[in-house]
């Protein structure tokens, strides 16, 4: 199938980024999951056969298999999202006591926030802001496509961060229940930016996950962001073009607008 011009060096239409290990940073925080555990015991009631112990090795162990089963499915056609429900019922409180099982599933969705939120720390790249801005002073509409447990988090943090007016479409997997490496969020935003997929750029930090679904969606160009020391030259598929960072993004954009095939965009926003 033959590239739209966007592959050549042209702007896209739009832009369309992953949220973790692209537009933010994470710090990991692995001492905070023990208070996150009490927190869990005591929703729990204390119940028998349950101690801060049991619960903080069945959380670890329960992430550690839901992140097994993502990668178990990162070469599905369509893979789906595992619900808020679903990962404390089926990952994590699997082997509670019934009552314990049933009053952490009820309170799924609390639960997962708190979760996210004791894992790591995030901020948002100050180069990405830079992106941004420079898309929408060239009329490039932007939008977040990302696998994620608590979108609504992402979504606070990109409110609180001032990147919200920039974005007109914010996709997550655990609200839509498709997850990437299907081509279905990356459809979903083209689709709510009024661009055709071949129009867009998308930029994300996996081989499996964002170069595939990239190519499954039919975006124009894949970028990876990814660090020169973790980039894979024997991964299938290499991505049309690879920066290390915000800056070089930034870098990249400025020279698709400024480059020979700008003229082949037209006026499209």
């Amino acid at each position: 199938m033959p590239r739209n011009p966007v592959a050549r060096g042209g702007p896209p239409r739009a832009l369309l980024l992953d949220h973790g290990g692209v537009l933010v940073r994470s710090v990991k925080h692995p001492e905070r999951l023990p208070a996150f555990a009490d927190q869990v015991l005591a929703l729990a009631g204390g119940l028998a056969g349950l101690d801060r112990e049991r619960v903080l090795h069945d959380i670890r162990a329960g992430r550690a298999a839901y992140g097994g089963w993502k990668n178990g499915n990162a070469r599905s056609t369509a893979p789906r999202e595992v619900t808020h429900r679903e990962l404390w019922a089926e990952f994590i409180a699997t082997d509670w006591p019934a009552p314990a099982r049933a009053a952490v599933t009820a309170e799924a969705t609390g639960l997962c926030r708190a979760l996210v939120l004791a894992e790591s720390d995030k901020t948002h790249d100050p180069a990405m802001t830079e992106v941004l801005r420079l898309c929408k002073e060239h009329g490039i509409r932007t939008g977040i496509v990302s696998n994620t447990l608590v979108g609504a988090l992402n979504r606070e943090m990109a409110a609180a961060g001032g990147i919200a007016p920039y974005l007109g479409v914010q996709v997550y997997s655990d609200e839509t229940g498709h997850r990437k490496p299907g081509p279905q969020l990356l459809l979903l935003a083209a689709q709510a930016l009024g661009t055709d997929p071949a129009d867009c750029w998308y930029v994300g930090d996996n081989y499996d996950r964002d170069v595939v679904c990239g190519l499954r969606a039919g975006v124009g160009r894949t970028v990876l962001m990814r660090p020169e020391a973790r980039l894979d030259p024997a991964a299938h598929p290499q991505p049309d073009a690879v920066v290390h960072d915000g800056e070089g993004l930034l870098t990249l954009l400025r020279s698709a607008l400024t480059g020979p095939d700008t003229a082949d965009r037209g006026e499209a926003a």
